[in-house]
């Protein structure tokens, strides 16, 4: 997310002092207060100076994160570090100027600013101040038309969208996720330990730290919290529980399986991430020919459905598709800088699959997956919303598939983001009354 500090004449004139090379080479940082209401998490930050002499203008780009120690009943400490000072500071009626107008009543306050606007108010800052852009990387605002395609951040975006899609199809609200660390200098840092929230992962939460525990002993060994990274959750009466586990060298994962347990629906849904590619100004296509463990991961995902439909029962609860095999096949250029907007793609049960798989290998017919050949799939919210209404998943398959399932992913040679959400689950005109509630509040000022 992207904030605004202005500082008053005492303040300029400080950091103007204070931020420069140190003699024992320690990092230089400025610790402020800021009203509460806009500072939930990290944030690259611009600092405007000169507000005091009427000529506003952005001097600094810097990192801003809430950090703990007194502050007062309407403001909170904000801790200013790696700052950068632009070669030319940038008039901020300039940036007013090149901002769209619906964005620019969201400049005249401090603190954090709504997602489209920090995009359209970082995009303006790159037009008017040449030298920003390396630095906006180094803090984890990518540019937008910056396409990162290496084995890493391939991983990253799939263990990224893995996350996200538990995070909507336990309908919690996803204002809760503010910022991720995407300038991590260290490749092998999973999505969920960059994830900054609201109020920080709720580690300290006694009853969603009972669930990791719980819900972590499904990942196998003892050893599971070294060879994983978890994160809570608390909704009402509900508890949600993200773990990145089976963590390998990038370049020898071959992508990433969700595994996603409803505990009060006892409902289990897996989705195995397939990317798509491109040539030129060509439409997204996955191409099954050129992969070479689709065959070996589709019986183990058609075993999976079968065991299920064995141990199905009259009483459960009724289900569209009581199967949990899912497939997503992602564009591929999609490293979002923000941690709430899903990877586009599409969705497609493993029978659906199958049966297109089989359609294409006839001849005459198309030979890869696109939004051209698959006349119908699921988008996001489609996906999300059956799911969190327990609509597809199983029904009465219990732990004990689960943990099989678990296994059989962590054996193998690909990365695993495992989510659990337990508590009573909302009825539909909860869940909608929710939603209603949530949209009111995103679209104050």
């Amino acid at each position: 997310m992207v904030a605004i500090i202005r500082t008053d004449a005492r303040e300029e004139k400080h950091i103007k002092s204070w931020w420069r090379p140190r003699a024992d080479g320690s990092a230089p940082r400025w610790v402020t207060t800021q009203y509460h209401e806009h500072w939930r998490g990290r944030h690259v930050t611009l600092i405007v100076t000169g507000s005091h002499r009427g000529a506003p203008q952005v001097t600094y780009v810097a990192r801003a994160s809430k950090v703990p120690g007194p502050g007062d009943d309407l403001k909170r400490r904000i801790e200013v570090t790696r700052p950068y000072r632009l070669a030319s500071p940038v008039p901020w009626s300039a940036l007013e100027e090149a901002v769209p107008p619906l964005s620019r009543r969201y400049l005249l306050r401090d603190g954090a600013l709504p997602d489209g606007a920090g995009r359209h108010l970082l995009r303006a800052l790159r037009q008017l101040a040449s030298d920003v852009g390396p630095h906006l990387e180094a803090l984890g605002a990518r540019d937008e038309s910056t396409i990162v395609d290496t084995p890493a951040a391939r991983l990253l975006i799939d263990e990224r969208d893995a996350s996200l899609t538990s995070f909507r199809m336990a309908d919690f609200d996803p204002a809760e996720l503010v910022d991720w660390d995407a300038s991590d200098e260290a490749d092998d840092v999973p999505f969920i330990a960059r994830l900054q929230t609201r109020n920080g992962p709720a580690h300290e939460d006694d009853l969603i730290a009972h669930d990791a525990q719980r819900f972590g002993d499904w990942l196998g060994p003892e050893d599971w919290l070294q060879r994983s990274a978890w994160a809570g959750f608390r909704q009402g009466e509900q508890r949600l529980v993200i773990y990145n586990a089976n963590r390998k060298a990038a370049e020898k994962t071959l992508g990433v399986d969700l595994i996603y347990y409803h505990e009060t629906r006892d409902c289990f849904v897996l989705v195995q991430y397939k990317r798509m590619s491109k040539s030129g100004t060509s439409e997204w296509r996955y191409y099954p020919s050129g992969d070479s463990n689709l065959t070996e991961q589709l019986e183990r995902m058609r075993a999976i459905d079968d065991e299920c439909g064995k141990l199905r029962c009259d009483t459960d609860d009724y289900r569209l598709s009581a199967k949990p095999s899912w497939l997503k096949l992602c564009q591929g250029d999609s490293l979002m800088t923000d941690a709430r907007t899903l990877t586009p793609g599409m969705y497609l049960a493993r029978e659906h699959f199958d049966q297109l798989h089989k359609k294409f290998r006839a001849p005459g017919q198309p030979k890869s997956f696109s939004r051209k050949t698959v006349e119908r799939y699921l988008d996001n919210t489609e996906f999300t919303d059956l799911v969190a209404g327990g609509w597809v998943g199983t029904a009465g398959f219990g732990s004990e598939g689960v943990q099989q399932q678990l296994e059989l992913s962590l054996d193998g040679s690909r990365e695993v983001v495992f989510a659990a959400v337990s508590g009573p689950s909302p009825s539909k005109p909860q869940r909608m009354q929710r939603r209603r509630d949530r949209g009111a509040t995103a679209q104050r000022p």
